[in-house]
């Protein structure tokens, strides 16, 4: 994969990302001793230190890649280092810095600066019809629309819900509204979706009960995760809409839903501060840490999140 000295990677689904940098990774092992492949978060590494590693030719290896999540919240002050470096990188180094689409200014294409956009060209039908493709099945058009109907268009949320079609319904090639909606409704979709409602409406003795519920019944950690996380993805989304002062049905085409539907996620984010949103997907994101790498049981990460989201309350005007 040819990499700029610095590239910019941006999706607005974390899953596209996900691929994309598992993909710098499985091309860096191929040849373990030549290339070493890293990764580093803004919120623990600062930016001059992790350009300082860049510079530094590392021990056994010829070549060094890095992907870096949290550019989005960069300052100037980091923009104007990362341009610095970028006038003179190491000849060994790649960065590959994450950006989810929430800032609108960065560096500008050059000769050693790239900017991949993961979401130009693609789209969520195409992407969760390529999932099923991967798992095995074939989606017929009724059941893709109820797929985004009842999910969003979240594709980590989606994929979690395919795998487990694939499980429920293994062997089965063409997979119809019928199949899908008896498996979203055993897996109690209603309540996760239940959760994140109460959860966007800071309810945390609701969100609470609901989530011990689900506990109960052993909903997947992830999917309930997911489920919160398009939720406020949304709640965000709409929050930047409104300080933009769009119309109704700009933002029912910007989020690709119905009005009906923007109604009830602006009441949401009424209850949520402009610098709030930033915390609270922070914690979407290390709840997803824990969940996939640390040793607890999944639910205590989930607990911790209902807590973080809830547990402040918000005072005066949005």
């Amino acid at each position: 994969m040819d990499l700029k000295p610095v590239t910019v990677l941006k999706s607005s689904q974390p899953l596209l990302i996900e691929e994309f940098v598992e993909k710098l990774k499985e091309t860096a092992s191929r040849d373990s001793s030549e290339s070493l492949f890293e990764t580093r978060h803004l919120d623990d590494t600062p930016l001059r230190e992790i350009l300082e590693e860049a510079r530094t030719l590392p021990m056994f290896h010829k070549e060094k890649l890095v992907a870096v999540k949290g550019y989005d919240g960069l300052g100037k002050n980091d923009l104007d280092l990362l341009k610095n470096y970028a006038a003179a990188p190491a000849s060994f180094s790649r960065i590959v810095f994450i950006s989810q689409g929430s800032r609108k200014s960065g560096p500008k294409p050059s000769e050693n600066i790239g900017l991949v956009n993961l979401d130009s060209g693609s789209s969520v039908n195409r992407e969760t019809n390529r999932i099923a493709r991967d798992l095995g099945m074939e989606l017929t058009p009724r059941a893709l629309e109820f797929v985004k109907a009842m999910l969003g268009e979240d594709m980590n949320l989606i994929k979690n819900e395919l795998e487990k079609i694939s499980l429920y319904e293994k062997g089965k090639k063409v997979i119809d509204e019928g199949d899908v909606r008896d498996i979203v409704e055993k897996r109690s979709s209603e309540n996760v979706f239940s959760l994140s409602t109460a959860l966007s409406n800071r309810d945390l003795g609701g969100s609470l009960r609901i989530l011990s519920e689900l506990e109960r019944s052993r909903e997947d950690a992830l999917s309930i995760l997911y489920m919160i996380a398009w939720r406020f993805r949304q709640i965000f989304k709409v929050s930047q809409l409104m300080r933009e002062k769009k119309s109704d049905g700009e933002i029912s085409k910007a989020l690709k839903t119905s009005r009906g539907a923007v109604f009830y996620v602006k009441k949401s984010a009424a209850n949520f501060r402009e610098n709030e949103m930033g915390r609270i997907l922070g914690l979407i994101e290390e709840t997803d840490y824990a969940i996939k790498n640390g040793t607890e049981d999944k639910y205590v990460p989930l607990g911790r999140l209902v807590l973080g989201i809830c547990g402040k309350r918000r005072t005066g005007s949005f």
